[in-house]
Parts: structure tokens; C-alpha cells; sequence
């Protein structure tokens, strides 16, 4: 059976791969302003309507973003992570995929990034993630305050696992089921579930310490399986309907337990 048929490269999508290509071999950094039109025109030897494709494309695609006014521009920035969560959420809406796939899919990862950590955290790590518990309990119904710092949480568990392809699909998630991707809130933390998610982060950090690989694989098991308990109490129906990319909880929408 003969394979898909694959179209020609539109000449704005070769232009788009020139103008990233330039940007990671040059290394520019997040805000660096790209050359003018007229520079690029010049450099690419493309019309203005193929350039101006290659810009859309890369700024739909979160490469660059592009400022109005007579000193804006093309302006360089860095992927993110809830730029793949974002295309997921497309993805699995098409695929008719239901938001509780995302719990199982963090329950299949999340376990064994923590494993990984535990085996190779350093120092400054571990203290970074002690910061981020005190800060978290310095007042714990500060419910943005939370949620920043139960992400910055996993995030350095993900960091510190030392394998950045994991990392990013674990932030991807976190994206999917916090609703970053998509501009919402899948769900809020009320009082007691915060305060379980705490005791859980500070038992994560625990075996994190004492470098037991077993004790921080379970630990983090134990947290997911918690939150998403909660999760499916508050929003059985909604975990059981496809992901939608815009339209998953509106924003303020409190999770009781």
C-alpha cells in the first residue's frame, strides 16, 4: 500500500524554517527584535505577502510574536510548553478523547519522572522545592499563590528527573489540566484540597531528600491518585466528555470536596 502523498512545501513554510533556523543557530533571546521587512525581503528573496505567510505561521506556531506600530515588528519568543499543550488539546478534541485520559496519562509519567529525580536531584534543587512548600503554606488560601506554586513544584521534579523530552510532555499536561493551554481553569483548589496537596508535596520532598527512588515513585502515585479523586468528585460528567480546546470549565469555577 502506497504511503500518504506528500504536498510541496509552500515557499512562506521554507521561509519560516530559514527564519527559526537562524534564531536557534544565533541563539537570540526571547524579545530580540527580527530585521526589518525590507532586510528580510532582501535575505529570503521572497515577496512581501510570502514573508508576511512565514511571520503568521511562526507566530501561530509561538516562535515570534509580533508588535503593532510604526516601532513594532517581528519580536523573538521562546516555545513554551503550553504551546504543545495547546496543540494536544486540539489534537484530543478531534480524537474524541476525554479529559480523564489526561489524569491517566500524568498517573503513567508523573510516577516515574519522580523515580528519576530521586536519583539524580542536586542540592540546590531540593532547596528550591523547600522554598516552594514554604511559600505554598505561607498562606494557603491564597489560591493563585497555590496554583503557581504547585506547578513551579512539579515543574522542578520534572527538571530534575535530567531528561527534557519527559519534561516537556509532563508540562504539556500540566498545561492540559490546569487549562493554561486553552485560557481557563480546569478546576480550583478549595481549602482541604490544598492542604492535602501540601502534605503530599512535603512527603514528595521527603523521599526527594533522602534519595529513595520507591518512596518518591509512590509519594507522587499517591498525589495524583488524590487529585484526581477530587477532580472526578467535583466534575464526573465533564472528565467523561472529549476535551474541548476552548470551553473546558469557565473561569472562578470552584472544585468542592
Amino acid at each position: 500500500m502506497a504511503g500518504p502523498v506528500q504536498r510541496p512545501m509552500k515557499q512562506s513554510e521554507i521561509v519560516a524554517r530559514e527564519i527559526t533556523k537562524q534564531i536557534v543557530s544565533e541563539r537570540l533571546p526571547e524579545g530580540t527584535r527580527l530585521p526589518t521587512e525590507r532586510e528580510m525581503l532582501e535575505a529570503y528573496g521572497v515577496g512581501r505577502s510570502t514573508l508576511r505567510e512565514a511571520l503568521r505561521l511562526l507566530e501561530s506556531r509561538g516562535v515570534l510574536t509580533v508588535r503593532p506600530g510604526r516601532d513594532g515588528g517581528p519580536v523573538v519568543r521562546r516555545p513554551r510548553a503550553s504551546d504543545l499543550g495547546e496543540a494536544l488539546t486540539l489534537l484530543m478534541q478531534f480524537e474524541g478523547v476525554p479529559f480523564s485520559e489526561v489524569f491517566a496519562a500524568r498517573q503513567a509519567l508523573e510516577p516515574r519522572l519522580a523515580r528519576m529525580a530521586a536519583e539524580n536531584v542536586d542540592d540546590e534543587t531540593l532547596a528550591a522545592m523547600a522554598a516552594s512548600n514554604d511559600r505554598m503554606g505561607s498562606d494557603i488560601d491564597d489560591r493563585q499563590l497555590f496554583r503557581e506554586e504547585n506547578f513551579r513544584f512539579h515543574e522542578l521534579i520534572a527538571s530534575a528527573a535530567n531528561s527534557p523530552l519527559l519534561e516537556l510532555f509532563c508540562a504539556a499536561l500540566e498545561s492540559v489540566a490546569d487549562g493554561v493551554a486553552f485560557g481557563v481553569v480546569a478546576g480550583d483548589f478549595t481549602h482541604g484540597h490544598r492542604v492535602l496537596a501540601l502534605e503530599a508535596h512535603r512527603n514528595l520532598l521527603k523521599a526527594l531528600r533522602a534519595r529513595d527512588p520507591e518512596a518518591a515513585e509512590e509519594a507522587m502515585r499517591v498525589h495524583l491518585e488524590e487529585g484526581r479523586a477530587s477532580w472526578m468528585a467535583a466534575y464526573r460528567e465533564l472528565s467523561r466528555q472529549p476535551v474541548q480546546w476552548s470551553s473546558l470549565v469557565t473561569p472562578g469555577t470552584r472544585m468542592e470536596r
